[in-house]
């Protein structure tokens, strides 16, 4: 969202970004955005109109939202009052394709809300073309294929052999990542080099996280890095080979498009967002643990496989990913919106 929103502010849109738990209220110009916090929380009522107060002083041509919320019937409601904004709502994940799957928890009171939002959306922007399939077919004729950014592509992959790590991993470390399928394939390949990017999500629990922390640290051929900031992660994926996803569902995960800028190949467990990995011959899907470990173990020591899928993934991203791609898709989503001119643009992010 965050590098959205700076990507159209720096083509002269007018943009803003409203985030935050409903707790205080403040405003700042970063990177051309006016960011404000003042997304609504239902344990501070206030919140709500200050909300609406926000989206009104902003008064943007688009309302762009990401994540499930209580509130995405709210932003709405304000675009059918405003009349002349549009509400789009673009999903993260495949599993917020419907409302009893996007929630882990008090389903009851969130999923029906959920629901209001979606159906309150002027256009629903899909990552890939089996989002469309798992969405309510009532849905699926307010939709369009909306690509992810990617911020930038190397010109030339990553040199093979200037690589100090075989595989890495990257992600929130949370149940649906699956790490522990991660670190036993470090465990079944004693002779690769593993690296491994995240910090622990609140949702684990201490007990699996002791249990996790207890196998990284018995592993010699794995490093753990922790969370890392984006430079730092970027910086990580150009001395890689493979980028690994033992995730058991994504949407279309940004830690592939980052690892295809910098000509670095995926092996995936099962995650294949609208099936390009295969399709374009940017790496595996094993299907199995045990073709994991095969799929891993060939892509890190078969340089020329490796080097034909980095270009692949490489020339993929360039054409698909690029601020580009994603503006000529906002654009024909939103007939009359130019975006390589000047409309008011606001998203809302969650604290």
């Amino acid at each position: 969202m965050a590098h959205l929103a700076a990507a159209l502010a720096g083509l002269g849109h007018e943009v803003g970004l409203l985030y935050g738990s409903g707790q205080t209220q403040s405003i700042n110009k970063i990177s051309g955005v006016t960011c404000i916090e003042a997304a609504p929380a239902w344990r501070f009522p206030r919140s709500l109109p200050a909300f609406w107060r926000a989206m009104d002083m902003l008064r943007p041509d688009v309302l762009y939202a990401r994540l499930p919320t209580d509130f995405l019937w709210l932003m709405g409601l304000f675009a059918r009052c405003r009349g002349d904004t549009r509400f789009v709502y673009a999903l993260a994940n495949d599993l917020h394709c419907t409302p009893w799957t996007a929630y882990d928890h008090k389903k009851w009171f969130h999923a029906p809300l959920f629901s209001l939002g979606l159906r309150s959306t002027d256009l629903i922007a899909v990552q890939h073309v089996q989002q469309l399939a798992i969405l309510n077919p009532r849905l699926r004729k307010r939709t369009a294929h909306v690509p992810n950014l990617v911020r930038s592509v190397c010109e030339s992959p990553r040199v093979y052999d200037a690589t100090t790590i075989d595989a890495i991993w990257i992600a929130k470390i949370r149940n649906s990542k699956q790490l522990h399928l991660y670190l036993d394939l470090a465990a079944a390949l004693p002779r690769l080099r593993f690296a491994l990017v995240g910090g622990f999500d609140p949702t684990v629990s201490g007990t699996l996280q002791a249990g996790l922390e207890q196998r990284i640290s018995k592993l010699e051929n794995l490093t753990f890095y922790g969370p890392q900031r984006d430079d730092k992660v970027m910086a990580l994926l150009a001395e890689c080979k493979i980028l690994v996803n033992t995730s058991c569902a994504e949407g279309f995960p940004n830690t592939m498009l980052e690892a295809w800028s910098v000509g670095v190949p995926v092996v995936s467990l099962s995650v294949d967002p609208g099936g390009v990995i295969e399709q374009e011959g940017m790496g595996f899907v094993s299907r199995t643990m045990t073709q994991l470990v095969h799929d891993v173990d060939a892509l890190a020591r078969t340089k020329s496989l490796n080097q034909r899928c980095g270009k692949v993934a490489l020339s993929y991203v360039r054409r698909r990913h690029s601020l580009e791609a994603v503006c000529q898709a906002l654009e024909e989503a939103l007939p009359g919106i130019r975006v390589g001119v000047t409309p008011t643009i606001q998203s809302m992010g969650r604290g």
